[in-house]
């Protein structure tokens, strides 16, 4: 767009100042969004870092508690076990809202107390306690994915509105600012005429009149 495609008349000054304006406001609110949204970045991936680091820690300690299982009965007994165990975890899906920016809330639906499913014969409590283990690791498996799909959908969004802000500020913003100022420049020019016609015209009144009262 450009003011050979504008009439350049005061009309179209003032609705170009306007948009200037509304532009700029909107350039302005999506900074804030971005500032806002960045510092929830940096606080979820912190989030994301501790999360990933729990969840290592509890992979060793429930690895470590299967080993010890399998030296007490066996690694084809324990494999046996875990083939006929139909314990099911649940989590629940839902989402929440950041600054807009919809966000995977992830919860892991433990109970209170938890059992093995598996019979107690030809059992040991070194499985008793790697089962344990692996059911603790599911709520950081929760928390580490809430945190992980948060970091995601916020530096997706971060990204678009780092877009809209560049549109704004480097062709938006410029591009109205250059019409109002072409505008305002032919409109002077065209005052500055009309003003040079008008003082011509007067004088050219007065003339008249001074020659028609010597005559």
């Amino acid at each position: 767009m450009s003011v050979e495609n504008i009439s350049p008349t005061r009309i179209n000054l003032i609705q170009t100042k306007k948009t200037l304006a509304l532009a700029q406001s909107g350039r302005d609110v999506l900074e804030r969004k971005r500032d806002i949204l960045l510092r929830e970045l940096r606080n979820s991936i912190f989030e994301s870092e501790r999360a990933r680091a729990d969840v290592l820690g509890g992979l060793s300690k429930a690895y470590q508690a299967i080993k010890e299982a399998n030296m007490a009965k066996g690694s084809e007994t324990v494999a046996n076990v875990a083939c006929g165990s139909r314990f099911e975890a649940d989590f629940l899906m839902d989402f929440r809202s950041i600054m807009g920016v919809v966000v995977p809330a992830v919860e892991f639906q433990s109970a209170d107390e938890v059992k093995p499913d598996y019979g107690f014969a030809n059992t040991s409590s070194e499985l008793d306690k790697a089962f344990k283990q692996f059911y603790n690791l599911l709520e950081l498996v929760a928390e580490l994915a809430r945190a992980e799909g948060t970091t995601f959908q916020i530096a997706n969004d971060v990204k678009r509105t780092q877009r809209r802000v560049n549109a704004l500020n480097y062709v938006l913003i410029p591009m109205y600012r250059n019409i109002t100022r072409q505008i305002a420049l032919v409109l002077e020019e065209k005052d500055r005429e009309e003003f040079v016609r008008t003082k011509r015209i007067k004088h050219m009144i007065r003339e008249h009149g001074r020659v028609e009262s010597e005559l």
